[in-house]
């Protein structure tokens, strides 16, 4: 046998023996790092309780689980809003409650006072009563608050419901009858105030293509009709001598608050009288029944009946709808009211991370104003027999306020119980993507390990099988 020798070859049973490389070794240590790599894997998922840690463990799981993840967060949270949503339904029907008890409690005294078996003593210790009732009506619209944040009461969030933003003060004219009584020389005249103080240049443009119109009397067909106009085109009347039917169209462009308004009307009826009539002093005659002046603060337009009385009341009751053939004029103020004049304020729920995916509750304005019960007077037969009428429309409107609430509480209810049953499916649909089958894991964890002792004994057989090498050298 040769002495110098470069790599000694013993074949053998088919069987052949190398010592510059340990293939065996080589691999053996190649399957140990894999099961390595794939124990430390598998521990991780297992520490963590995730199949996904990272992006490379599945990019597009990754994505999908994360989109899922923001929207299962903002459920949860739009569950917590709606949930405040309720609380506040609940705190302003509650108040609204009291409201109601307190209007019954006026309905009750209105029905008393329409007793003529009162003297006036009586009257005026039912007048006191029903005063103290209209002023804590008042005040619960002014203090009823969630976070700190008005519901009733007009607090910056409210806006107008309806087209425009101007209101019909009076609560006769939603009658459609001049039966606000006002004071002029002496005498008390049935009237109707349009207030115009809320107008300004944000929202001047709703009253556009609106207005109102009044017939001069009752039992008369001559009607006066009033058109807004704040597109640029030019005012216009038609129809003002001897027609039944008359028409103004008054541009208002460039107005930027409710006394430019009032004066732009006033000043355009006064250049284009209707039959012939005229403005004396501070008073422009509109017909032979009715005139019209500017309220004291400029800001409003007092539509009155020419006769007047030496009492209010009678003012009052006289031109109420029930006059006869001397009743006052009807006024009609729909177009200008929009929606009864109402103040809303709009609370927004946002119910999960969807931008538009909102619920609304809506509270009115509430006072003892607006329910028309701020000037009650059951001083006289006739006065507490018309306070009955007022008092019962308040208990509507009243009662109107709670069925909104009411229906509001029952939709954020729905809306709770079907944000919940998504979450949950939400979070079903994520852990099927995301998390690890623990069981899984720990069956392919023992494999592993088992796999790496194996690894590490062939490493060692693998690395004496070279040894018997050494015997051929002997």
């Amino acid at each position: 046998m040769d002495t110098e020798i470069a790599e000694v070859i013993c074949v053998k049973a088919g069987y052949r023996m190398v010592v510059s490389h340990n293939l065996a070794a080589m691999n053996a240590q190649r399957q140990y790092k894999l099961n390595t790599a794939a124990a430390r894997k598998s521990t991780e998922k297992l520490s963590s309780g995730y199949k996904v840690n990272r992006a490379a463990d599945d990019a597009a799981g990754l994505t999908i689980s994360e989109k899922m993840r923001s929207m299962i967060r903002g459920l949860n949270q739009g569950a917590e809003n709606i949930e405040d949503g309720i609380s506040l339904c609940q705190i302003a029907d509650g108040a609204l409650a009291e409201v109601h008890d307190i209007l019954q409690r006026m309905n009750e005294l209105s029905v008393q006072a329409a007793n003529d078996t009162n003297t006036a003593i009586d009257r005026q210790a039912i007048q006191n009563e029903m005063n103290e009732l209209a002023v804590e009506i008042t005040r619960i619209g002014k203090s009823t608050t969630y976070n700190t944040m008005h519901i009733f009461d007009d607090a910056g969030n409210m806006e107008e419901q309806g087209a425009v933003t101007a209101l019909i003060t009076s609560p006769s004219a939603e009658k459609g009858y001049l039966s606000e009584p006002v004071q002029i020389g002496g005498l008390w005249h049935p009237a109707s105030t349009l207030d115009f103080s809320r107008i300004d240049s944000s929202n001047i443009e709703k009253l556009n293509g609106q207005g109102f119109s009044f017939n001069c009397s009752e039992s008369c067909a001559e009607v006066f009709d009033f058109t807004f106009t704040t597109d640029g085109t030019p005012s216009s009347a038609s129809n003002l001598s001897g027609k039944v039917h008359h028409y103004y169209n008054v541009d208002i462009s460039g107005c930027t608050d409710g006394s430019q308004v009032v004066d732009r009307l006033f000043q355009y009826v006064s250049d284009n009288p209707p039959n012939g009539l005229s403005l004396v002093g501070d008073v422009l005659g509109v017909s032979h029944s009715n005139s019209m002046k500017k309220g004291p603060d400029g800001k409003s337009l007092i539509v009155y009946a020419n006769q007047g009385m030496a009492m209010e009341s009678a003012a009052r009751t006289r031109y109420a709808g029930d006059g006869g053939p001397y009743g006052s004029g009807k006024i009609d103020c729909t177009r200008i009211m929009g929606h009864s004049g109402e103040m809303v304020n709009t609370f927004q729920i946002q119910c999960s991370s969807v931008q538009d995916d909102c619920e609304a509750i809506q509270t009115y304005r509430m006072n003892a104003e607006v329910l028309g019960v701020d000037r009650l007077s059951v001083m006289s037969h006739l006065d507490a027999r018309g306070c009955i009428d007022r008092v019962n429309q308040a208990l509507d409107k009243v009662s109107g306020y709670r069925t909104d609430l009411g229906a509001s509480q029952n939709r954020l209810e729905h809306s709770y119980n079907n944000v919940n049953n998504t979450s949950e499916n939400l979070q079903a649909a994520e852990t099927q993507i995301r998390d690890a089958d623990m069981a899984k894991e720990m069956v392919e964890h023992a494999k592993q390990n088992i796999l790496m002792q194996a690894g590490q004994s062939m490493m060692a057989q693998a690395n004496q099988s070279t040894q018997g090498i050494l015997s051929l050298l002997q």
